[in-house]
């Protein structure tokens, strides 16, 4: 599953819970990336998601039902429920920017038959875009946000704490602060990138494959363009999950177990959430997948 650099579609499907947040449902023989950490006395469970999904996901593995179940206290990298999208939206979402000739002739032949879904998309900003044309082609390959495996935790997690690593808005001012020329790379991925390659990331996720899911993350061949994105969606911003995860099994009167779910690109590789935690001294890391974490 190697390619030779990240797909800007399929980084945002592993990493952005608040602007790909779809939906679906995982198998009970899946074996999505699935983690427990123990550190300063308190256990942590941590699942790798996608935010899109089918029907068909759920229920989870039974180790994750299980620990789901037990939990003191849902965190998620954001909890969409409680942003005002449309305000945020107005703040980072609108800034119009020129795509260059190469750009704008792609997309003008791409939306020659499809005005009826690219027309609505022109006042946004190319991120924005990106975004939108990744949602409707995950869609119509039978993927959508209602079964994003962060939405539907938090909607069956009833009244225990819901706790944000990020922000919405933080994900937002993300997506906003990168260049012009990469927002439009972004654009060009999310229309050009294989249906089957995009079928291939789901798989990877169910079937457990971490190896092949880094492999999307990081490429062998990364583009300066390509490292700045990765670097401050993907190996930034698991540095400072690894710290916002850490301070709440530092609490305590913190809640214990914890269940954590983010993105799976956040827990993949030598750069992820567990590798971090491994790094800390005292710290228990176990992949549930090569001994059982109840």
């Amino acid at each position: 599953m190697a390619t030779s650099r990240p797909r800007l579609l399929n980084i945002g499907i592993l990493l952005l819970t608040g602007i790909m947040s779809l939906g679906a449902m995982a198998a009970g023989d899946d074996k999505p990336p699935f983690y427990k950490i123990t550190y300063q006395g308190k256990q942590t469970y941590l699942l790798g998601s996608v935010h899109i999904g089918q029907a068909d996901f759920y229920p989870m593995a039974e180790q994750i039902e299980s620990a789901f179940a037990k939990a003191g206290a849902l965190a998620v990298e954001a909890d969409t429920n409680k942003a005002d999208i449309m305000g945020l939206i107005r703040k980072y979402g609108l800034n119009q920017v020129a795509a260059d000739a190469k750009t704008k002739a792609r997309l003008e032949e791409y939306c020659r038959t499809r005005s009826e879904i690219c027309t609505p998309m022109q006042p946004y900003a190319p991120w924005m875009q990106a975004m939108q044309f990744s949602v409707m082609r995950f869609a119509s390959l039978g993927y959508q946000a209602k079964w994003g495996v962060d939405q539907m935790l938090l909607s069956k997690n009833g009244s225990r704490p819901v706790i944000e690593l990020e922000s919405t808005e933080y994900q937002f001012k993300l997506m906003a602060s990168f260049s012009p020329q990469i927002q439009w790379e972004m654009v060009l991925e999310a229309i050009d990138a294989p249906d089957e390659e995009m079928v291939q990331l789901i798989k990877a996720w169910r079937s457990g494959d971490e190896a092949g899911l880094d492999a999307l993350m990081q490429g062998q061949m990364l583009h300066d363009g390509d490292k700045e994105l990765i670097d401050k969606m993907l190996w930034q911003r698991n540095e400072q999950m690894t710290a916002k995860i850490g301070s709440l099994m530092m609490q305590q009167d913190g809640p214990s177990p914890l269940f954590v779910v983010v993105g799976a690109g956040h827990v993949v590789g030598d750069k992820g959430i567990p590798a971090k935690f491994a790094e800390l001294e005292g710290t228990k890391v176990q992949n549930c997948w090569q001994t059982t974490c109840n």
